[in-house]
């Protein structure tokens, strides 16, 4: 009986295996060569923008505030915003503007509890939740113009609420032309026309909640507010973090409509007010004490931002 040398028997098997396939090419050219131009092509574009719009601005607004108003390097500019701190909350503008700034900032911030709940009793589709929705995101719709010139008319001494406040024998004050009543004004409006700002957000991240989960949860017999803080809370928790970490970046940039209200008088200056004035009134010598204001900030800021993206991302997501 013949019997067939091994090496050719497994050379015969194993060489269909060995075989390359030949690289698959799109225009004549390889396909990885093609993505690589692709990438780079798209990359390009954002890494420029980047660059310019990022890297040197910022740059050259650090070196600002280490700088005159002439070009010269000194520490005065950055001495005069730390005499700011120092001159007390009657005396620095600067000062004023923070505290108003980080009301506006904690304001928004404890608004978003509330604003979680309505959404969910939107979700849960109440009796004239309809009506609800367009109360709450008709004021969003209109012009700032038209509903501050409004806002300002009704509660002016002539109008409805001078005129109730009169016909009650009380004194109706000038609530956006007093120091003790225009922030606490701007806030209330900013209050009024804030509750239409994340409900979107959190409205879709609940619809995405599998109803399954919920209607588990009740015939499990539990009640609406542990459904709330045990079941909604955790399933919408990657939407509320993102908001969290995306109002804390804001920490230094809240504010209401001080240009249509008050024009920074009145004690309701802003930081972002503060900035407009300073290069808008006083001009391009304004330049160095903003950057250097700026860059005290943002190095206080900073380390807020991150210490809270620490926290907030030591709290496990749900999956579903």
């Amino acid at each position: 009986m013949e019997t067939q040398n091994p090496s050719i028997a497994s050379e015969s098997v194993t060489a269909p295996a060995v075989r390359k396939k030949k690289a698959k090419s799109y225009g004549g050219k390889p396909l990885r060569t093609m993505d690589k131009v692709f990438i780079v092509t798209m990359l390009f574009i954002p890494i420029v923008h980047f660059l310019i719009f990022w890297v040197y601005v910022n740059f050259n607004s650090i070196m600002m505030a280490f700088q005159l108003p002439t070009g010269e390097w000194s520490w005065a500019t950055m001495e005069s915003v730390f005499l700011n701190f120092s001159e007390g909350m009657e005396n620095s503008s600067l000062l004023i503007s923070i505290q108003n700034t980080l009301i506006y900032f904690f304001k928004d911030l404890l608004m978003m509890p509330f604003q979680v709940l309505v959404a969910y009793f939107l979700f849960r589709k109440i009796i004239g939740h309809k009506a609800i929705q367009v109360i709450l995101y008709m004021p969003a719709l209109i012009s700032g113009v038209v509903i501050t010139s409004a806002f300002s008319s009704f509660i002016n001494p002539s109008g409805p609420i001078g005129t109730l406040l009169t016909a009650m024998g009380m004194e109706a004050p000038e609530f956006l032309a007093n120091s003790d009543y225009a922030t606490g004004t701007i806030l209330f409006y900013t209050i009024w026309l804030g509750w239409s700002g994340n409900m979107l957000l959190l409205g879709g991240a609940m619809a995405r909640i599998p109803v399954e989960i919920l209607e588990s949860a009740r015939l499990d017999g539990i009640t609406t507010p542990k459904e709330i803080v045990y079941m909604v809370f955790p399933l919408i928790w990657n939407t509320l973090s993102t908001l969290i970490i995306l109002q804390m970046t804001g920490i230094f940039g809240a504010g209401g409509p001080v240009l249509l209200f008050t024009q920074g008088r009145y004690k309701t200056s802003t930081i972002g007010w503060w900035i407009f004035e300073k290069i808008n009134y006083t001009g391009a010598s304004a330049y160095n004490e903003v950057s250097a204001a700026g860059l005290v900030l943002t190095c206080v800021g900073v380390p807020i931002i991150l210490t809270v993206r620490k926290l907030i991302e030591k709290i496990p997501s749900v999956d579903y």
